[in-house]
């Protein structure tokens, strides 16, 4: 009721403002700006050989449409030394991206927004490797350069890099005012200095990459040298108008790296020497901070932005995992930021700003911090959101170009899994008349299983708006409600579809096949063997001494082994053929976060080991690099976490009755939840 509406003016019939300070107009240098939505720099992954495509240009235009006031396409190269992954990032160290970058400058200020683009130079975390390519460039740099010759920490085999000379110093400041000057005569309205995360001009600030004993390093004025110098050389670059801002860690959560201190102090003496506009406060050098994981409260850097705060006079641009309008205005209320960035955010969801300012906060999708945009992005794909299809794909796909159809169907979905309720959430906004049956009591199918997982309970939100949207868009969804081949005929007799969809995902092999072997595990009939799933869910219950057998080193295995510990069980290992567990969690950055949890509740890992025997309570192991090495295990519960199977009976059982059918997501391969999701989308458009 319209009295129960608090952005609604009963008397005067009209909705109120929403989020008044979130949407304020505000102000960088000469430059005025709609709201106080930012969408921060990111990486631009929309390149041909570092020149942006026309799929950068639909990707911001959509951004800009969606009601974001401001755009900063990210870490931009300002010089070939700096160059990494060819799909990922941009350059501007010569003329060729000029005229991409004039088209999203035009597309970008069409729709109402201001664009930005932030300066790169990657440093020690540069990755040589395009260049070594046989096509590539053959007087390319094989190598990185930093300050100091100091190898990079954060990886195995990571690179040493190249101690700059005085005239390489000098060729890097000169470049920065190039690459500004060519932005801004694509039309943009300012440009970012790139100083935070542990690139270059960071390298030269922190003590722990710059050794140097000249005039680049040593006291605090020479390490500042560098910024200052290239701040300075871009201002001549772009002139009084255009607007110049910088990025910068708070803190860098490093040993011997700088902290939040002496980057006031930083701030401060920038403030005091170069003419900048804004500030925008970041965290980490680690990718595990900067794509902080799900468990992670929004709006988390506050108190970092506010102590930046305290010492500059300029807008502070606040970060930190916000997914929510109401806790963006909150933090604006409060004196933490001047604006918001929304960076997976905007992966996850291009229109937020519409949405909240039209009151349509349960229509956002959310970002769930599953960090399938940064595992893509590090293995030098494109970014992609583990639940946005849209992504890259705004030409096609993007808002507004579902198109109703002519004749509707009526469609049958079998599972309610990401798969079956994003093909549901697509075909029912198309005019078709969907119905979902799900077996289980709720939706959601491997995202419900993986929310159940110790600070993994995010996931459950990608169910629940694919649920919820669907619903909205004129679908049903009926849960217990099972189809199998034994009341297949019963159900389309009710039903009469159309057309029916088989989503119904894949089972855990509580034998143990996987594909080291292509087997299950000998003798795992003797045993109490279970799936993962049935862990997690309630439905099995562990008993005694606990094995947890990892074929997949994904967060499962030993976020599974942290919830038995928790849930009581006294002996937890986990045996692996892998060097390690969680493997696959270092490229999305959950690693960090797993592994202490691990460790502190005191679960044995095994590693480089496989099960040759199971009998009945104990396991017999052996090295799988000396395979005469075997060691015997007391394993009264075993949990399987190995291969899964699609389950796609009725595929054929619904053809034999002659009707249109389809399979998709898992119920074709086993895969993860992008993969599903994008299934789902492009069959409920293609319907």
């Amino acid at each position: 009721m319209l009295w129960q509406n608090k952005s609604y003016d009963f008397w005067r019939g009209k909705r109120l403002a929403a989020y008044p300070k979130l949407f304020s107009e505000w102000r960088i240098r000469n430059t005025k700006i709609r709201n106080r939505v930012v969408f921060p720099p990111t990486c631009p992954t929309w390149t041909d050989g570092g020149v942006l495509t026309d799929m950068a240009t639909a990707y911001y235009r959509e951004r800009a449409r969606g009601g974001v006031g401001l755009i900063i396409i990210g870490a931009t190269h300002v010089h070939p030394s700096s160059l990494a992954a060819p799909l990922v990032t941009p350059q501007l160290f010569n003329d060729a991206n000029i005229g991409p970058l004039a088209e999203v400058a035009k597309a970008v200020h069409a729709e109402g927004a201001k664009l930005a683009i932030q300066l790169w130079h990657s440093g020690v975390r540069g990755m040589p490797n395009p260049k070594m390519d046989p096509g590539a460039d053959f007087d390319a740099t094989w190598f990185t350069y930093s300050p100091s010759q100091v190898p990079l920490g954060e990886y195995p085999g990571s690179s040493t890099p190249k101690a700059m000379s005085e005239a390489e110093i000098a060729e890097i400041i000169a470049a920065y005012g190039t690459a500004a000057g060519r932005a801004i005569a694509a039309g943009l309205d300012g440009v970012e200095f790139h100083m935070s995360h542990g690139y270059l001009p960071w390298q030269f600030l922190s003590p722990l990459y710059n050794k140097r004993t000249d005039r680049w390093g040593g006291s605090f004025e020479n390490r500042l040298r560098f910024p200052i110098d290239a701040i300075r050389t871009i201002r001549r670059a772009i002139g009084p108008e255009p607007f110049l801002g910088y990025r910068i860690n708070s803190t860098s959560f490093w040993p011997g790296d700088l902290e939040i201190d002496e980057v006031k102090k930083i701030v401060a003496a920038l403030e005091r020497e170069v003419d900048i506009d804004y500030v925008s406060v970041s965290a980490g050098v680690h990718h595990s901070f900067i794509h902080t994981p799900m468990h992670f409260e929004g709006g988390w850097e506050r108190g970092y932005a506010r102590d930046i705060r305290s010492v500059s006079s300029k807008p502070v641009l606040l970060v930190g995992r916000i997914t929510r309008p109401e806790v963006a205005e909150e933090l604006l209320e409060a004196g933490d930021g001047d604006a918001i960035c929304l960076a997976r955010q905007l992966f996850a969801d291009p229109e937020w700003a519409n949405k909240a300012q039209e009151g349509r906060e349960e229509d956002i999708r959310r970002c769930v911090a599953a960090n399938h945009c940064w595992r893509n992005a590090a293995t030098g794909q494109r970014v992609q959101c583990v639940y946005n299809p849209e992504i890259g794909r705004e030409r096609a796909w993007g808002a507004g170009s579902l198109v109703r159809v002519a004749k509707p169907k009526k469609v049958l979905v079998v599972g309610g899994g990401p798969s079956g309720l994003e093909f549901a959430r697509i075909a029912a906004a198309r005019g078709h008349a969907v119905v979902v049956r799900e077996k289980e009591r709720d939706v959601g199918g491997h995202v419900r299983l993986q929310s159940l997982l110790p600070d993994r309970d995010e996931f459950l939100t990608i169910a629940r708006w694919l649920a919820l949207q669907a619903r909205k868009n004129g679908a049903t969804i009926r849960t217990e409600s099972p189809v199998d081949e034994g009341n297949l005929d019963a159900v389309l007799a009710e039903e009469k579809p159309d057309h029916v969809v088989i989503a119904t995902g894949s089972r855990i092999c509580i034998d143990g096949f996987q594909g080291w072997t292509a087997a299950a595990m000998p003798g795992w009939e003797s045993a109490y063997c279970v799936g993962w799933d049935e862990i997690v869910t309630g439905s099995a219950l562990p008993r005694g001494e606990v094995l947890v057998l990892d074929d997949l080193s994904t967060a499962v295995a030993p976020l599974t082994a942290v919830k038995l510990r928790l849930s009581g069980a006294a002996t937890v290992r986990i045996v692996t053929r892998w060097p390690m567990v969680a493997m696959e969690t270092m490229y999305d950055v959950y690693h960090d976060w797993i592994m202490p949890k691990v460790f502190d509740l005191g679960i044995e890992i095994i590693p480089h080991h496989f099960i040759k025997q199971i009998r009945e309570n104990e396991a017999v192991i052996y090295n799988v690099h000396s395979q005469h090495q075997e060691r015997t295990l007391r394993a009264d519960t075993i949990v399987m976490v190995t291969a899964r199977q699609s389950v796609n009976e009725l595929n054929e059982a619904v053809r034999a009755r002659g009707l249109s059918v389809e399979t998709i997501g898992d119920a074709n391969a086993p895969r993860g939840t992008y993969e599903a999701v994008f299934e789902g989308h492009r069959a409920g458009r293609k319907l």
